[in-house]
């Protein structure tokens, strides 16, 4: 008894903290208030050892939320000017390869890890994925996951100040767009969370949030005109800046800081040339730089997403390259990292 009510104690705290930091975010003017305010009040409360770690059905419905809220963007409009942009990015997701190929030798240079963890650790993938194929291929899964930690952490606040110092401002509600009913939400969000464990069933990468994003681009192309409660939208914010923050405690900080330092190091140049790359996008694909900077920012794809969709920076467009960029690294890393082992770029 005296467990159970210690870890509610932790969980009602951590919620707590977690609303309170979007909160001062949001009346604090910060960028993508709801995402960055949890996070770092979460932090806090997770140096402190009283943080509750967030349950695996929150993080799943943040996902289906985003991924359905996404989703109601891509209309046959829409769709066709995706169509144009193929092949830009594919240029997107060989130049992640590329990013991936050249960080890891960096990696490897300057924290001394095997080549393997070297390699996962910067593979611009689905972070969950990447794990998985890490400690098949023999590398230090807990510093792997580690190192994807900080990434997604860096590009996300990172991403989002960029955002706001180019002149974007947070949109929200979406002008011009009427909330759907309540029937067809509750629908929506219910056939959007089969699909997603269909997908899941299936090992596919980001089930949840393709799933849903699945599901609601069917509705935009057959006339559901509208957007999900922004309440909802809010929530699920919050739930991604509590899985964010969770991760910044003091082992966290204890585990190869020699490592996450130089995953931090690394991480700065992956966006120095990402800012390049999104340059020719816009230039050649004729669409935001903005929008091309954040298709490229090597953060998790829901976070990248509702970053994208937050500011108005072309969200189905940001999520095409983010879902072209993940499928390519998934099928293309474990040949690209054998041959890097075996022509010595990165020392086994």
């Amino acid at each position: 008894m005296p467990m159970d009510v210690d870890r509610l104690a932790r969980l009602a705290l951590t919620i707590a903290v977690a609303l309170f930091g979007g909160w001062v975010a949001f009346h604090w003017h910060v960028p993508l208030p709801w995402v960055l305010g949890p996070m770092v009040a979460v932090a806090c409360v997770s140096m402190a050892n009283k943080v509750h770690k967030q349950p695996v059905l929150a993080r799943k419905s943040a996902q289906i939320y985003i991924g359905a809220s996404i989703g109601l963007y891509f209309t046959p409009a829409v769709l066709q000017l995706i169509g144009g942009l193929a092949p830009w990015m594919v240029f997107g997701a060989f130049v992640g390869i590329f990013m991936s190929v050249v960080s890891a030798r960096v990696l490897q240079k300057l924290a001394k890890v095997d080549g393997a963890t070297a390699i996962y650790s910067v593979a611009l993938g689905a972070s969950s994925e990447m794990s998985v194929q890490a400690q098949r291929a023999g590398a230090d899964g807990a510093v792997v996951a580690s190192a994807h930690a900080v990434r997604i952490m860096m590009v996300t606040s990172t991403a989002s100040y960029i955002a706001w110092a180019s002149g974007a401002t947070p949109i929200m509600p979406t002008p011009g767009i009427g909330v759907l009913s309540w029937p067809l939400t509750v629908g929506l969000l219910a056939t959007a969370t089969v699909t997603g464990w269909g997908f899941q069933k299936l090992k596919m990468p980001n089930p949840w949030v393709l799933g849903a994003l699945l599901i609601a681009a069917i509705c935009a192309n057959h006339d559901v005109v509208g957007r999900l409660p922004d309440l909802g939208l809010i929530a699920a914010q919050v739930v991604i800046g509590w899985g964010l923050g969770q991760h910044i405690n003091r082992a966290f900080f204890m585990r190869a800081p020699r490592t996450l330092a130089s995953v931090a190091l690394v991480t700065l140049g992956i966006l120095a040339v990402c800012m390049a790359a999104a340059w020719l996008i816009a230039r050649g694909a004729d669409v935001a730089v903005m929008t091309a900077f954040l298709s490229m920012a090597p953060g998790g794809m829901t976070e990248m997403g509702i970053l994208s969709k937050a500011f108005g920076l072309g969200a189905p467009i940001v999520t095409a390259f983010h879902l072209t960029r993940i499928l390519t690294t998934i099928f293309l890393t474990k040949p690209v990292s054998e041959k890097m082992l075996s022509t010595g770029w990165v020392k086994a």
